[in-house]
């Protein structure tokens, strides 16, 4: 065993009360609590001050000699000797003590050699399963692992072992090796999947196994088989929402499952999640509509509603949703919603699905309800409310905005430029802020300069590149644009938003077309569904002549995300097809979104159409 040290007590009456409490415990006797600093027992007149253990002299010396050897620093010998007792005596807190001695030192070999023997030597105990699993998966043996984690669920109660077989995944999440632990929980679910009937528990497990082991089929084959068992399984429907990116047939088995009456209703509002994280922004509001209805005291729902219904640039919607959000917030809190409530450019997939959810959440989106309409000042106004936001980059950078907005950029600049700095990521994170800024008043140049320095600081960092080119092309510097997207792509090759912008621009400029279609179905491949990308594989159907193929294409992107860049294309195509009236209620209703949006100015204009 390699020399160890450990803190030596300061008294060493405290080395002799933890071996005679200790000897309380090794053949069954009672610990002599006194000594230890207990009160005396309260019958001490009927019953003896207190009782002999049945450890011998020679046990009792040397436990003691081990104890004072450990507190001494001398724990390679206290470990042996403790090992050397326990399997003479075959004692479980002897092997307890050994293995404890040893985690302490982090000798994690003699750690495990103990808990091994231990484990020999009283095969129906629990603990020692316990602790067996527990230092394997310290010492990262995948190999070992099976047979202590089998045992620890079957020592369990029947009723508890599904719980346990559904933690596995998570137990083991710390292996490097995924195939690896994927194989540990399928040797060890094993029992369990294939007796009659099969636990579901064990299928989802399996699933989740391999879904982190990146083997598709082997986990929607798992999904499949847990649904099929039970029907209604929470376990069975999230990891199907979990594989919705990867197989296709996965969302079929959760909007199966979602028709039944006994769908879980937490199934829904995480399926409503995933697809506002696909940016399917119109489906996720109708699975938060159908959550609320069903359960109006669901708060997160509320709040999650609020925040897509303003990515679908709907304000008034989303302070409906704010204000029930309040409403069964104050009861809890004890504080006043106090009027409307907005919220700000946070991601919807990133708020809270917590019932402790605080108001501040709900203040800033209250304040981006606000900017939506166009109400800066109240915006602003609404931005105060929030807690500690003077150290907030986030709500700086919102402040900053709708100061911005009142014609006041330098000053906003220079509040977001005034952010205290703690690490050098916080610098970059200040020089993306202030190019969004920058970006959303259209000031190009400004933003393009920021971006740059923004590169010459952090360089090679594949999102910065790509932050960058997407301004080269707005100021039709397409040269400059491609490397900087192909640099990217070579810094990280499952970049989806980086192929779909190359092949989208050279699919919009009429170029190198099969290029730009291999390009975005590369980007399809890595985001499957997404909305965005869709519509570029659909523009770039239509620069090619395949109408309805690019009709099909952008009719299927717009109703996942009505976004107006999308309805400009849609209803370009329309147009082209003499749609017309069609087209322009497309472009009418993305206009009462955004009036502003670019794209669809631009398309407007080109047609020469009058909304």
């Amino acid at each position: 065993m390699p020399a160890l040290t450990a803190t030596p007590l300061p008294h060493s009456l405290k080395t002799l009360s933890r071996a005679l409490a200790l000897t309380g415990l090794l053949l069954g006797g009672p610990a002599l609590g006194w000594a230890a600093g207990a009160a005396a027992p309260a019958e001490a007149e009927s019953t003896p001050a207190f009782q002999n253990s049945r450890m011998d002299s020679a046990l009792f010396y040397q436990t003691l000699v081990s104890e004072v050897q450990a507190r001494s620093g001398n724990v390679g010998t206290a470990y042996q000797i403790y090992l050397e007792l326990a399997r003479k005596h075959r004692n479980p807190e002897l092997f307890k003590r050994a293995v404890e001695i040893a985690l302490q030192a982090r000798a994690g070999e003699e750690a495990l050699t103990a808990a091994k023997a231990w484990r020999q030597a009283s095969p129906q105990s629990k603990e020692a399963a316990e602790f067996n699993v527990q230092i394997l998966l310290a010492l990262g043996r995948s190999k070992d692992l099976v047979d202590p984690l089998k045992s620890l669920i079957q020592l369990s109660p029947t009723p508890q072992q599904p719980a346990m077989i559904a933690s596995l995944p998570r137990s083991l999440a710390r292996l490097s090796d995924r195939q690896a632990a994927a194989q540990v929980i399928d040797e060890v679910t094993q029992p369990w999947r294939t007796r009659q009937p099969a636990l579901a528990e064990a299928w989802v497990a399996s699933g989740e196994g391999w879904l982190a082991a990146k083997d598709t089929n082997k986990a929607m084959d798992a999904a499949k088989k847990a649904k099929a068992l039970q029907p209604q399984s929470l376990g069975a429907g999230l990891l199907a929402i979990n594989l919705m990116e990867e197989a296709p047939g996965a969302e079929d088995l959760i909007r199966q499952q979602l028709e039944r009456s006994d769908a879980p209703p937490l199934l829904r509002l995480a399926y409503a999640r995933k697809l506002a994280g696909l940016q399917r922004m119109s489906e996720a509001a109708e699975q938060l509509d159908a959550v609320v209805k069903a359960q109006p005291d669901q708060i997160s729902a509320w709040l999650t509603l609020a925040a897509v219904r303003l990515e679908l640039h709907q304000p008034d919607q989303a302070e409906v949703a704010l204000q029930h959000f309040l409403a069964l917030k104050k009861p809890a809190s004890g504080k006043s919603a106090g009027g409307d409530t907005k919220t700000g450019a946070l991601d919807p997939v990133q708020l809270a699905v917590d019932a402790d959810t605080s108001e501040e959440q709900a203040y800033t989106l209250l304040a981006q309800v606000e900017e939506q309409r166009g109400n800066w000042q109240a915006a602003l106004e609404w931005l105060q409310r929030v807690e500690k936001s003077d150290t907030s980059l986030l709500i700086q950078s919102q402040r900053a905005k709708l100061m911005a907005k009142q014609g006041k950029l330098a000053e906003g600049r220079a509040l977001i430029r005034a952010m205290p700095e703690s690490e050098p990521r916080d610098a970059l994170a200040k020089l993306q802020a202030e190019t969004q800024l920058l970006r959303d008043l259209n000031e190009w140049d400004a933003a393009y300069a920021v971006m740059a320095e923004a590169n010459q600081r952090f360089p090679d960092d594949a999102d910065l590149l790509y932050e960058q080119a997407m301004l080269a092309e707005h100021q039709h510097k397409y040269d400059e644009m491609e490397k900087l997207l192909r640099r990217a792509i070579e810094l990280k090759p499952d970049n989806a938003n980086a192929y779909n912008a190359l092949g989208y621009s050279l699919a919009d400029r009429n170029l190198r077309l099969d290029e730009a279609r291999a390009l975005i179905r590369k980007a399809l491949d890595l985001r499957p569904g997404d909305p965005f990308i869709t519509d570029s594989l659909g523009w770039l159907e239509f620069r090619s002549g395949r109408i309805n193929e690019a009709l099909a294409l952008l009719r299927q992107a717009y109703k996942a995300r009505p976004d107006p860049e999308i309805a400009a294309h849609l209803g370009e195509v329309m147009w082209s097809q003499g749609e017309r009236d069609e087209a322009i209620k497309v472009w009418r209703k993305a206009q009462a979104r955004d009036a502003k949006n670019e794209s669809l100015l631009d398309t407007i204009k080109r047609l020469q159409v009058q909304l």
